[in-house]
Protein backbone atom coordinates (compact mmCIF):
# COMPACT_ATOMS: atom_id res chain seq x y z
CA UNK A 1 0.00 0.00 0.00
CA UNK A 2 1.54 3.33 -0.99
CA UNK A 3 2.29 5.70 1.86
CA UNK A 4 -0.13 8.58 2.26
CA UNK A 5 1.43 11.76 0.81
CA UNK A 6 2.06 14.58 3.28
CA UNK A 7 -1.03 16.75 3.60
CA UNK A 8 0.55 20.15 4.13
CA UNK A 9 2.93 22.19 1.94
CA UNK A 10 5.48 22.46 4.76
CA UNK A 11 5.42 18.67 5.32
CA UNK A 12 5.98 18.13 1.59
CA UNK A 13 8.93 20.58 1.60
CA UNK A 14 10.43 18.77 4.61
CA UNK A 15 10.08 15.40 2.88
CA UNK A 16 11.78 16.74 -0.27
CA UNK A 17 14.58 18.30 1.82
CA UNK A 18 15.17 15.01 3.69
CA UNK A 19 15.53 13.12 0.39
CA UNK A 20 18.15 15.48 -1.05
CA UNK A 21 21.80 14.51 -0.89
CA UNK A 22 23.83 16.52 1.57
CA UNK A 23 26.59 18.62 0.05
CA UNK A 24 29.64 19.67 2.04
CA UNK A 25 32.69 21.79 1.31
CA UNK A 26 35.77 19.57 1.38
CA UNK A 27 38.47 21.87 -0.02
CA UNK A 28 39.18 25.58 -0.20
CA UNK A 29 41.16 27.79 -2.54
CA UNK A 30 41.43 31.57 -2.81
CA UNK A 31 43.11 34.33 -4.78
CA UNK A 32 42.17 37.68 -3.28
CA UNK A 33 43.36 41.12 -2.21
CA UNK A 34 44.08 39.75 1.28
CA UNK A 35 46.05 36.71 0.15
CA UNK A 36 46.59 34.21 -2.62
CA UNK A 37 46.09 31.09 -0.55
CA UNK A 38 43.70 30.21 2.28
CA UNK A 39 46.21 30.41 5.12
CA UNK A 40 47.59 33.81 4.10
CA UNK A 41 44.14 35.26 3.47
CA UNK A 42 42.76 33.96 6.78
CA UNK A 43 45.80 35.16 8.76
CA UNK A 44 45.50 38.62 7.17
CA UNK A 45 41.78 38.80 7.91
CA UNK A 46 42.30 37.78 11.54
CA UNK A 47 45.21 40.23 11.79
CA UNK A 48 43.10 43.10 10.48
CA UNK A 49 45.32 43.54 7.41
CA UNK A 50 43.53 45.30 4.56
CA UNK A 51 43.81 44.28 0.93
CA UNK A 52 42.99 47.82 -0.20
CA UNK A 53 45.81 49.84 -1.76
CA UNK A 54 46.71 52.32 -4.49
CA UNK A 55 45.94 51.50 -8.10
CA UNK A 56 49.31 51.40 -9.85
CA UNK A 57 48.62 49.61 -13.15
CA UNK A 58 47.54 52.81 -14.93
CA UNK A 59 47.29 56.55 -14.31
CA UNK A 60 44.33 57.28 -12.04
CA UNK A 61 45.11 60.93 -11.31
CA UNK A 62 41.98 62.12 -13.17
CA UNK A 63 39.71 59.86 -11.10
CA UNK A 64 38.17 60.54 -7.72
CA UNK A 65 38.96 57.03 -6.50
CA UNK A 66 42.59 56.00 -6.71
CA UNK A 67 42.58 52.84 -4.59
CA UNK A 68 41.05 49.37 -4.85
CA UNK A 69 41.21 45.82 -3.55
CA UNK A 70 43.64 44.32 -6.06
CA UNK A 71 45.27 40.91 -6.23
CA UNK A 72 49.00 41.44 -5.69
CA UNK A 73 52.09 39.21 -5.75
CA UNK A 74 50.35 36.57 -7.85
CA UNK A 75 52.36 34.54 -10.36
CA UNK A 76 50.12 32.88 -12.94
CA UNK A 77 53.03 30.72 -14.12
CA UNK A 78 52.80 28.85 -10.80
CA UNK A 79 49.39 27.54 -11.90
CA UNK A 80 49.30 27.42 -15.71
CA UNK A 81 51.72 26.91 -18.59
CA UNK A 82 53.29 30.00 -20.21
CA UNK A 83 51.28 29.62 -23.43
CA UNK A 84 47.97 29.52 -21.54
CA UNK A 85 49.02 32.46 -19.35
CA UNK A 86 49.75 34.58 -22.44
CA UNK A 87 46.42 33.68 -24.09
CA UNK A 88 44.15 34.35 -21.10
CA UNK A 89 43.03 37.15 -18.82
CA UNK A 90 44.09 37.28 -15.15
CA UNK A 91 40.57 36.38 -13.99
CA UNK A 92 41.10 32.96 -15.60
CA UNK A 93 44.49 32.63 -13.89
CA UNK A 94 42.86 33.37 -10.52
CA UNK A 95 40.07 30.84 -11.07
CA UNK A 96 42.45 28.07 -12.11
CA UNK A 97 44.72 28.76 -9.12
CA UNK A 98 41.81 28.74 -6.64
CA UNK A 99 40.38 25.53 -8.15
CA UNK A 100 43.73 23.74 -8.02
CA UNK A 101 44.20 24.85 -4.41
CA UNK A 102 40.72 23.54 -3.50
CA UNK A 103 41.34 20.14 -5.12
CA UNK A 104 44.67 19.84 -3.29
CA UNK A 105 43.14 21.01 0.00
CA UNK A 106 40.40 18.39 -0.34
CA UNK A 107 42.99 15.68 -0.96
CA UNK A 108 40.93 14.68 -3.97
CA UNK A 109 42.49 12.56 -6.71
CA UNK A 110 41.10 12.96 -10.20
CA UNK A 111 41.17 9.67 -12.12
CA UNK A 112 39.85 8.25 -15.40
CA UNK A 113 37.06 6.62 -13.38
CA UNK A 114 35.78 9.80 -11.69
CA UNK A 115 36.68 12.68 -14.04
CA UNK A 116 33.25 12.76 -15.72
CA UNK A 117 31.60 13.17 -12.30
CA UNK A 118 33.63 16.30 -11.51
CA UNK A 119 32.62 19.68 -12.89
CA UNK A 120 33.30 23.38 -12.55
CA UNK A 121 30.75 26.11 -11.95
CA UNK A 122 32.38 29.53 -11.65
CA UNK A 123 30.94 32.99 -11.33
CA UNK A 124 32.30 36.34 -12.48
CA UNK A 125 30.58 39.68 -12.70
CA UNK A 126 32.41 40.90 -15.80
CA UNK A 127 35.11 38.47 -16.83
CA UNK A 128 38.29 39.63 -18.56
CA UNK A 129 37.80 43.38 -18.32
CA UNK A 130 41.55 44.04 -18.61
CA UNK A 131 41.75 42.08 -21.86
CA UNK A 132 38.64 43.82 -23.18
CA UNK A 133 40.16 47.24 -22.41
CA UNK A 134 43.50 46.32 -24.00
CA UNK A 135 41.94 44.99 -27.19
CA UNK A 136 39.63 48.00 -27.61
CA UNK A 137 42.67 50.27 -27.26
CA UNK A 138 44.54 48.13 -29.82
CA UNK A 139 41.58 48.33 -32.21
CA UNK A 140 41.53 52.14 -32.02
CA UNK A 141 45.30 52.45 -32.27
CA UNK A 142 46.10 49.95 -35.04
CA UNK A 143 42.85 48.70 -36.57
CA UNK A 144 40.96 45.39 -36.50
CA UNK A 145 43.80 43.30 -37.93
CA UNK A 146 45.83 43.93 -34.77
CA UNK A 147 43.14 42.64 -32.39
CA UNK A 148 44.28 39.34 -30.89
CA UNK A 149 42.61 36.19 -32.24
CA UNK A 150 42.48 35.10 -28.59
CA UNK A 151 40.43 38.16 -27.58
CA UNK A 152 37.13 36.35 -27.05
CA UNK A 153 38.44 33.12 -25.45
CA UNK A 154 40.73 35.19 -23.23
CA UNK A 155 37.95 37.34 -21.83
CA UNK A 156 34.51 35.68 -21.84
CA UNK A 157 33.23 34.53 -18.48
CA UNK A 158 32.59 30.87 -19.28
CA UNK A 159 36.26 30.33 -20.21
CA UNK A 160 37.32 30.25 -16.56
CA UNK A 161 35.24 27.10 -16.00
CA UNK A 162 36.52 25.76 -19.33
CA UNK A 163 40.16 26.31 -18.40
CA UNK A 164 39.62 24.75 -14.97
CA UNK A 165 38.20 21.69 -16.72
CA UNK A 166 41.14 21.59 -19.14
CA UNK A 167 43.80 22.13 -16.47
CA UNK A 168 42.30 19.57 -14.06
CA UNK A 169 41.30 17.17 -16.86
CA UNK A 170 37.73 16.96 -15.59
CA UNK A 171 34.85 16.10 -17.89
CA UNK A 172 31.69 16.89 -15.89
CA UNK A 173 29.49 19.96 -16.33
CA UNK A 174 31.30 23.26 -16.75
CA UNK A 175 29.71 26.65 -17.08
CA UNK A 176 29.63 30.06 -15.53
CA UNK A 177 27.10 32.10 -13.61
CA UNK A 178 26.67 35.86 -13.95
CA UNK A 179 24.27 37.63 -11.62
CA UNK A 180 26.00 40.83 -10.41
CA UNK A 181 26.64 40.91 -6.65
CA UNK A 182 25.05 37.51 -6.03
CA UNK A 183 27.23 35.71 -8.59
CA UNK A 184 29.35 33.77 -6.06
CA UNK A 185 26.30 32.69 -4.06
CA UNK A 186 24.48 31.59 -7.20
CA UNK A 187 27.54 29.65 -8.42
CA UNK A 188 27.67 27.79 -5.10
CA UNK A 189 23.93 27.11 -5.31
CA UNK A 190 24.11 25.80 -8.88
CA UNK A 191 27.11 23.61 -7.99
CA UNK A 192 25.23 22.25 -4.99
CA UNK A 193 22.22 21.34 -7.13
CA UNK A 194 24.44 19.62 -9.70
CA UNK A 195 26.06 17.53 -6.96
CA UNK A 196 22.66 16.65 -5.52
CA UNK A 197 21.47 15.56 -8.96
Amino acid sequence: IPAKPPDSPSARRNLIAMNRRRVVVTGLGIVSPVGNDVKTAWDNILGGKSGIGPIEKYDVSAYTTRFAGLVREFNAADWMGPKEVRKTDPFIHYGVAAAKQAITDAGYEITDENRDRIGAVVGSGIGGIGTIEDEVAQLHKSGPRRVSPFFVPASIINMVAGYISIELKIAGPNFSVVSACTTATHAIGVGTRLIQA
